[in-house]
């Protein structure tokens, strides 16, 4: 079996010399979006640092490269509580993807 060759995007943000946000994201190839998805694993601010624009800005520089780098679409999961985050996203311009996630522990 030929395995492809993943890249994983790590990057911190910062305020000042302090870490406040981190984003990790993994490039996988995808049939039904006919090229390379961003899919995320983690973007997550310090609450002391929520509500200032740095998911935003670590969102919008993630973007730039992306599509630089020829990458369709960026797409995340978002935990129904998080209403901040919803917002956030929606006002990006995320949109719903209707499907149920599973998982099968191996």
């Amino acid at each position: 079996m030929a395995m492809g060759r993943e890249t994983a995007w790590l990057l911190l943000a910062f305020v000042d010399q302090e870490a406040v946000g981190v984003f990790l994201a993994n490039e996988i190839v995808s049939v039904e979006q006919a090229g390379i998805v961003l899919w995320v694993e983690e973007l997550y601010v310090v609450p002391g640092a929520r509500r200032r624009g740095v998911a935003r800005g670590i969102l919008n520089s993630v973007a730039e490269e992306a599509r630089r780098k020829g990458i369709v679409s960026i797409e995340l999961e978002v935990v129904p509580t998080q209403e901040a985050a919803f917002a956030l996203y929606r006002s990006m311009g995320f949109v719903d993807v209707e499907r149920k996630r599973m998982k099968w522990k191996i």
